[in-house]
């Protein structure tokens, strides 16, 4: 698809290959957002308690994470179809079989295998986007693609919590395996081989070690690594403990609190629709500053709470729709300052870029669930500590020179 930067509009085929990226997009987002009302029942059915069940989510953003690592050069030596049809596949073998699925530790082995899959959805859904389209196109592509991700968080527990009150928490799973064997045809049907450029030493270990390294020693590109890392991690401490959280101390039935936790899409909707507003008038690296700053408010006024006994739904809800405008601000802007830098390492970096920040959002994510004793003082603190790392990782790593 050649560029045609006098214009941003789309031809036939690019629309269907746009929505075929839109589908790869959301499936990653449903794997942790779909089945976000289940897991207090699915505690209950396997007997368990709230550290393992919220392991859930931990072990799938590791599978994405790990997965991510391989997929990026992967890719850039056997092209992007190929390898985005198997994480797909993995994906909905791993949701398949958890319609059978009776004891907790085969259930979290096959959330690892849904990340596993899925990440292929998070790590190679830009780099397409970023092989087919160019100039004005890509803008307008990026823009479609930034609105269309927020729709999982906006709607997706809400959806869930209705498919477990009516059907029950397998069916959460059914649904998943279905949209993704759906964007699985969409993609192979509608969005041709994007890499014309195969190079045939990208998944070499000398090739993945030349490259990792130079990516490695680019102060800029870690930092925005570890302040896009802090702000996923922000986000997954919510996701981990909300369910548990505000099902069982709030007593919220699944309906409710699927419609509460739209909160968080809400936020990245308004953060996204702030953020052009915000590079006009402070630059992408003050964004990224407002952003950090806002996790570091949102922790506070929630520990605040906590340390007075005054915890609120309201108020914590306030705290999490901080937070979610924060990550909106500093994604976009991080990712564009990372990767602008890169032109011959694409796929790696892409895959370096996503891999490490999953990795980092399963570390916070599993540290929580550990702690979860009492969910509204540990997001708290989380908020707090991850605002705090946020701003020395700006001042330290991010605001150097490219």
């Amino acid at each position: 698809m050649k560029d045609q930067a006098h214009s941003p509009k789309l031809t036939a085929m690019e629309w269907k290959a746009t929505f075929a990226l839109m589908a790869l997009v959301i499936c990653g987002s449903l794997g942790t957002d779909l089945h976000l009302a289940s897991m207090p029942h699915i505690m209950i059915y396997m007997h368990t308690d709230k550290a393992h069940i919220e392991l859930s989510v931990s072990l799938f953003l590791l599978g994405m994470g790990l997965s991510l690592l391989v997929y990026g050069p992967l890719s850039d030596q056997f092209g992007r179809k190929p390898v985005i049809a198997g994480g797909l596949m993995l994906a909905i073998i791993g949701s398949i079989a958890m319609l059978v699925v009776r004891d907790i530790n085969t259930f979290l082995a096959l959330r690892l295998l849904q990340g596993l899959g899925c990440g292929v959805c998070f790590g190679l859904g830009r780099i397409v986007i970023a092989d087919l389209f160019h100039g004005l196109r890509l803008a307008s592509m990026a823009a479609y693609m930034g609105m269309f991700a927020t729709l999982s968080p906006l709607f997706a527990p809400a959806i869930g919590g209705y498919i477990q009150q009516y059907f029950g928490w397998r069916a959460n799973f059914a649904v998943l395996g279905v949209v993704l064997l759906l964007a699985l045809w969409l993609y192979w049907v509608w969005c041709p081989e994007s890499n014309h450029h195969k190079n045939p030493h990208a998944f070499t270990l000398h090739g993945l070690y030349y490259n990792y390294k130079a990516l490695l020693q680019h102060p800029v590109f870690v930092g925005c690594i570890l302040i896009n890392g802090i702000a996923i991690a922000a986000t997954m401490a919510y996701i981990t403990l909300s369910s548990v959280m505000l099902q069982g101390e709030f007593h919220l039935s699944p309906v409710i609190y699927g419609w509460v936790s739209a909160v968080t899409g809400l936020g990245a909707l308004v953060g996204r629709m702030l953020t052009p507003l915000a590079n006009k008038r402070l630059g992408s690296l003050r964004a990224i500053l407002l952003g950090s700053c806002l996790f570091l408010v949102a922790g506070l006024l929630l520990l605040t709470a906590v340390l007075i006994s005054t915890v609120s739904l309201t108020l914590l809800m306030v705290s999490v729709f901080l937070v979610m405008v924060g990550q909106a601000l500093i994604a976009p802007n991080a990712v564009s300052r990372a990767l602008s830098s890169f032109h011959d390492k694409r796929g790696a970096a892409g895959a370096l870029y996503g891999g490490f920040q999953m990795l980092i959002a399963f570390i916070s994510s599993a540290v929580v669930a550990v702690l979860a004793f009492n969910s509204s003082s540990v997001l708290a603190w989380s908020y707090v500590l991850l605002g705090i790392l946020a701003l020395i990782v700006y001042v330290t790593l991010v605001r150097r020179p490219l």
